[in-house]
């Protein structure tokens, strides 16, 4: 039977640090990062319905079928970011729950 020690990771590798002390060649992207890009997409794909709103409105276009596309794209984007939101808030709350 071969036991391995904490130190081996348990055949993780990078789930725990080398006695060593040497840091991982790649960094990790945060969570906060990839998030904060999440709402910058979320907030262009806002920013263009307004503009194909603006459009139609001033009748510089008159493609009604991709002003409403626009506007659902720009819906379901800010749903499902709202839902990561919760999520997220929810998570945290939970953990904050937990006895130490």
């Amino acid at each position: 039977m071969d036991i391995k020690g904490i130190e081996s990771g348990f055949g993780i590798s990078g789930a725990f640090p080398s006695p060593g002390g040497a840091k991982s060649a790649a960094p990790v992207e945060g969570f906060s990062k990839y998030l904060g890009e999440m709402i910058d997409k979320v907030n262009s794909s806002q920013m263009a319905s307004d503009k194909a709103i603006q459009q139609l409105a001033t009748g510089e276009t008159k493609a009604l079928h991709e002003v409403m596309i626009a506007m659902e794209k720009a819906s379901v984007s800010f749903q499902f970011i709202t839902q990561v939101r919760n999520k997220a808030v929810e998570a945290y709350q939970e953990i904050m729950r937990m006895p130490v």
